[in-house]
């Protein structure tokens, strides 16, 4: 009897523990959604929040068993994903903050340490930016949608993922197949180029939505995500942050971290490498470890590393190829180059000529009026500061999360040149989109 009992209460166990999961009704969008409370809630509380795909919250189930025994954790399906329910409604980061700052009044009722994952980055920063006496702190985890779309574009098209989704073969094909961007991209580029809509009147409108969306929770929930600018918002974040990334993501390219890391006054960065773009599932261990260490706040702010004071040198690079430096550069002159990457530096003077040039966390500032001169280029700083005048030829210029301070104009073109702005401040001026310069 004694073991038909233990064998009874074994099972019923089991059977509590996959019923843990509710479903609740919520005011924001009227939906059904599932939701799950795991642990003590007199615990430290953590909530947790997924990105595109239909995977939706079980992406979190290893992360899930490393923090019950310690933490109150609370996740859901997204409204309009996995579980929850599925309408023609506006799915943006700004409605799903207020969504999750429901969730959080009525089952939390304290601050709570945030982590967001792609999408449910982009999420977690609106609503710590909305509600910041709610975040005991933030986890950002390959968070998508931060650079303006422009940038996606060109991130796309060097990632080599082309792919259009056909309706007839589904929209979302989930987070592992790694095209969910190129949807995103895909839907909003189309819209704008060939039907010259405003992508704001069409998230705003239901029957727009429908007739130019087809009322679909995905589609909707791309587009407004890659439509909301979050300019100034991360210099705004004083929550300890830590911003975890896959060194190799093809859908959430890694520079939005250095981007992220330099913004944002009290974060942490950190790497994984040979990753992509889901690490809780393909990196579980390291993910893991680095999610606890944030947790328990084990290591403190580490914020981005300037070149030490070492003597500066000169370099004259022509034909080569995947060379890095770094330093204190004196002048650099770069001819018929490719993905030459300038990391961790400070330069006076910087000469770039049909070659492909990437600046990281670094400091340009010239000793003379022009830091950079660039023709029949391509060219990406990132995270980085520039003092000194500008001046391009026939380039393309990708400023992400750049602040220039110059006087008079910053950037001047001699020919056709494209300038794209991602979260950039350009003479204490917030800019945020692209620009044709010279034509």
């Amino acid at each position: 009897m004694k073991i038909f009992v233990f064998i009874l209460t074994f099972f019923l166990g089991l059977h509590a523990e996959a019923l843990r999961g509710t479903f609740i009704t919520e005011p924001i969008f009227k939906a059904s959604v599932y939701m799950q409370t795991i642990g003590n809630p007199e615990n430290p509380a953590i909530v947790l929040v997924h990105g595109l795909g239909d995977e939706a919250s079980t992406i979190w189930e290893s992360s899930i068993e490393l923090l019950k025994n310690d933490y109150f954790v609370v996740t859901f399906d997204l409204p309009g994903f996995g579980q929850s329910s599925k309408a023609n409604e506006l799915y943006s980061p700004q409605n799903y903050a207020k969504f999750i700052h429901y969730v959080a009044q009525t089952y939390v009722k304290k601050p709570f340490h945030l982590v967001g994952h792609s999408m449910g980055g982009a999420i977690a920063l609106k609503y710590t930016s909305m509600y910041p006496s709610d975040v005991a702190s933030l986890v950002l985890v390959d968070a998508a949608g931060i650079l303006h779309r422009s940038e996606y574009n060109n991130f796309l098209v060097q990632s080599g993922v082309n792919a259009f989704f056909d309706e007839q073969n589904g929209l979302i094909q989930g987070l592992q197949t790694q095209k969910v961007n190129s949807f995103i991209d895909k839907i909003a580029e189309k819209i704008d180029r060939k039907m010259s809509l405003d992508m704001g009147v069409v998230l705003a409108s239901e029957d727009l939505r429908s007739t130019i969306l087809g009322g679909m929770p995905h589609s909707i929930a791309a587009v407004a995500l890659v439509e909301e600018n979050f300019n100034g918002i991360p210099q705004k974040v004083g929550a300890r942050t830590t911003i975890i990334w896959g060194e190799t993501d093809t859908v959430a390219p890694v520079e939005t971290g250095y981007v992220l890391h330099k913004l944002m006054p009290n974060s942490s960065f950190k790497i994984l490498p040979n990753t992509g773009h889901v690490p809780m599932l393909t990196r579980e261990e390291a993910f893991s470890h680095m999610l606890l260490t944030h947790l328990l706040n084990q290591e403190g702010i580490i914020r981005p590393v300037q070149p030490k004071n070492t003597q500066s040198y000169s370099v004259k690079i022509k034909d080569m190829s995947d060379k890095v430096y770094t330093g204190r550069i004196e002048s650099m002159s770069i001819r018929n180059s490719q993905k030459i990457i300038i990391k961790d530096a400070v330069i006076e003077e910087l000469v770039v000529l049909n070659s492909d040039v990437e600046i990281i966390n670094s400091t340009i500032k010239a000793g003379k009026a022009v830091a950079i001169t660039a023709q029949n280029a391509k060219i990406s700083i990132v995270a980085s500061d520039v003092f000194g005048k500008t001046k391009l030829q026939n380039t393309k210029l990708h400023l992400l999360g750049i602040t220039m301070d110059v006087l008079g104009k910053p950037i001047e073109a001699l020919s056709t040149s494209m300038v794209y702005f991602s979260l950039c401040q350009i003479n204490n001026k917030l800019i945020h989109g692209k620009e044709i310069l010279g034509n």
